[in-house]
């Protein structure tokens, strides 16, 4: 260690850019210790982001300012199944009309290798079937597809709350239901439905009067909130609902987490966070409690070695 700050001191004095432990941006003071949102200014937060800025704020941040991954071909494919979804608007859909609207645009994706191209037609049309069937044994009146909406939370700090909505439904109480489509291949467990963030940011979203003018005469009490799962491995759709916020014991909850969520997005820190999604990170290199992104100025973590 002697040996080696001798030969940086050697190299400070003989002025090489960086040797000096003064020029380590990892030693250097924050250039700017301001929030990301000034404190009067509307923090925009996006459903379908809640739930990663809430996870690890770090990664959300970073994925935000240019870090995210490319898209891959199954989103593109999910993309795809989405888009034939809004053709899909009731009971009557029809089948073949359907797969050969996808079937068109199916070759403009581009896959890894050549071969998985028909595996994943396959997947996409078993999406398809999935989503048709779901809908005939839908109870719920759908009212619009791929609705945007943009609602304003006071507070501190003001929330904008910004999205767009699959499908925007009413219940046999006349009470709007929002119904995300999900085509990844896995699920959040059962448990965690209920506290989901981006189906509690719909909720919100309706009580704050995002959709009234759907619903004239309803008011605005959600009537919950839910993902339809057609992307997994069973043969069905399977729909995972979340509670009307007037069902729980604190009706409140939802639009606390959203407010929440805008405090974490508007802060001037971002905390890395071990979660399991750590190893497909995009941003791990750049992560403080990951051994790609540690400083060499840091110790290391327990068990990762010198």
């Amino acid at each position: 260690r002697r040996a080696a700050a001798g030969q940086l001191a050697r190299l400070a004095a003989a002025g090489v850019p960086g040797a000096h432990p003064d020029h380590w941006w990892a030693l250097a003071p924050l250039s700017d210790d301001r929030p990301l949102v000034d404190g009067d200014q509307p923090v925009r937060v996006s459903p379908s982001a809640m739930e990663s800025a809430l996870r690890c704020s770090l990664r959300w941040l970073l994925e935000r300012h240019g870090g995210a991954a490319a898209p891959t071909a199954a989103q593109s494919v999910g993309n795809l199944v989405h888009a034939a979804a809004m053709l899909a608007d009731d009971a009557q859909a029809d089948r073949h009309t359907l797969l050969e609207w996808m079937g068109a645009r199916f070759d403009a994706i581009e896959h890894a290798a050549v071969w998985l191209a028909g595996p994943e037609r396959a997947r996409a049309e078993s999406m398809v079937d999935k989503l048709l069937r779901w809908i005939v044994a839908n109870p719920r009146r759908l009212v619009a597809v791929e609705q945007d909406f943009a609602v304003r939370l006071e507070g501190a700090p003001p929330v904008e709350l910004r999205g767009r909505v699959d499908r925007l439904e009413v219940d046999e109480h006349g009470r709007p239901v929002v119904v995300d489509l999900k085509t990844g291949r896995g699920a959040p467990p059962g448990e965690e439905i209920a506290g989901h963030p981006q189906l509690a940011a719909y909720q919100a979203a309706v009580a704050a009067g995002a959709f009234e003018g759907y619903f004239e005469g309803y008011g605005t009490e959600p009537g919950g909130a839910a993902l339809v799962q057609l992307g997994t491995s069973t043969k069905q759709a399977r729909e995972q609902a979340q509670p009307p916020p007037s069902q729980t014991d604190d009706p409140g909850w939802a639009h606390e987490l959203v407010r929440h969520t805008g405090t974490v997005m508007a802060a001037a820190t971002f905390t890395a966070r071990r979660n399991d999604k750590c190893q497909m990170c995009p941003v791990r290199t750049s992560c403080p409690i990951s051994g790609q992104g540690r400083q060499v100025v840091q110790p290391p973590a327990e068990g990762e070695g010198p």
